[in-house]
């Protein structure tokens, strides 16, 4: 890199494989140098399965990159990890206090190793660990290192996943001769940049609606509570709309341009005609209420789960729910969520961490997760300076947040150009 404040964020969908080139200024605001995508099939519900292929299309997203950022010397990478497999699992780990007779910081790293072994025992790769609360003898500390005491219990949510997730990552970036520098949970780099403090603190719950996937992260008190990824996506309802009988292409942008998230907000329906896929046929006509009706129907499917683990709370969610991905974009989703769950709902805005000036291209939900890979290496690279600590065991860093009350402003986002018309 040219700079210590030069960042290179990938995002490894299911459908395309994109990069960001980013440097943080002085003012903490982040400045895009270039993105550049690649269409890609190499990764399957967060798993790198042909890493021959995805590693050809990052050494030409890096040479791309190196065009339109001007960062001739592109070596390191970061990464968003999010994959099907990952869940949360709550652990617990009690430690006698003998010599000395106070916490310290050897002995909560001691019981964090604790949890990850347990765990690996079990086949299950670790993705992060999650202090929840400390209690020492009997008593409920933030911060026990340096307290006096005879037992320490602590309380954590530990991510654990598929280990192919981590595995394949690690392989595919070798072959491309990039260093992988970080990589963050998925969820983690989207909730930096959706999120502040009082909302994690108060109870919210995001939700990431991919191609292949829909996540959902509940946050309370400060920390993750809840991971579920429900292997259903956006695509789904592209593939039930196909099953009317028109192309995949035609498919996606039937649902883009005319698609509804509740069938009982359609007026006024219209029908569309579409060619068949079958060259004798007539072109097929389709009602925009009946399309309503298709999604209605997958989305209720893809998010009961996601429904039933809100619905089962301990706690209320107090700052609501947050959308976002490029599946949050479907006409009336925001509406969708508010009848389902009478929950307060809005989208997901990441344009406050954004430099003045920047295209509003980037204020796209679909760039949340790279804005916020970049924002969450920035803390890690502090915290281990390029030069003597790279190759170094992560440590999940320690990110400011927004300011409580900062306002967040909701975007139009466009879906298609005008000239991207159904043919």
């Amino acid at each position: 890199m040219n700079s210590n404040k030069q960042f290179i964020a990938i995002d490894l969908g299911s459908s395309s494989i994109s990069a960001m080139a980013a440097e943080m200024q002085a003012d903490g605001a982040l400045r895009i140098l270039g993105l550049e995508s690649k269409i890609s099939d190499d990764v399957k519900h967060g798993i790198v399965e042909q890493r021959t292929g995805a590693s050809s299309k990052v050494i030409e997203l890096k040479k791309l990159l190196q065009n339109s950022s001007k960062i001739q010397d592109i070596s390191m990478v970061s990464v968003g990890v999010g994959a099907k497999s990952m869940k949360l699992m709550p652990f617990s780990v009690t430690r006698f206090i003998l010599n000395p007779n106070y916490v310290t910081d050897i002995l909560l790293e001691e019981m964090t190793e604790e949890c990850k072994r347990n765990f690996q025992l079990s086949n299950l790769t670790v993705f992060d660990i999650i202090p929840v609360s400390y209690y020492l003898d009997g008593v409920c500390l933030d911060e026990p290192a340096g307290q006096a005491g005879s037992q320490i219990k602590g309380n954590y949510n530990v991510v654990v996943g598929n280990p192919l997730v981590k595995e394949n990552l690690g392989g595919f970036i070798d072959r491309t001769g990039l260093v992988l520098e970080f990589s963050p949970l998925a969820v983690e780099a989207l909730s930096t940049v959706l999120l502040d403090d009082k909302e994690r603190e108060d109870g919210c719950a995001l939700i990431n609606f991919g191609g292949t996937t829909t996540t959902l992260a509940v946050y309370s008190e400060g920390v993750l509570q809840q991971l579920l990824v429900v292997p259903l996506g956006a695509k789904n309802i592209t593939k039930d709309i196909q099953e009317l009988g028109i192309s995949e292409a035609n498919a996606e942008r039937l649902k883009c341009l005319k698609g509804n998230a509740l069938e009982s907000l359609v007026e006024d329906p219209i029908y569309v005609q579409i060619p068949s896929t079958l060259e004798a046929q007539q072109p097929v006509k389709i009602s925009t209420k009946f399309l309503a009706t298709i999604i209605e129907a997958r989305l209720d499917e893809t998010l009961q789960p996601i429904f039933d683990v809100i619905n089962k709370l301990p706690f209320e969610l107090e700052a609501g729910i947050v959308i976002t991905g490029g599946g949050s974009k479907l006409t009336n989703m925001v509406d969708y969520m508010n009848e389902k769950t009478n929950i307060y709902t809005r989208f997901g805005d990441h344009s406050d961490w954004l430099s003045d000036y920047t295209d509003e291209k980037y204020y796209d939900p679909c760039y949340a997760q790279l804005v916020g890979t970049v924002l969450l290496t920035d803390e890690y690279r502090k915290e281990h300076p390029i030069e003597e600590t790279v190759n170094e065991p992560e440590k999940k860093p320690k990110l400011p947040k927004k300011k409580i009350g900062e306002k967040i402003t909701q975007r139009v986002f466009n879906f298609f150009n005008d000239d991207n018309k159904l043919n």
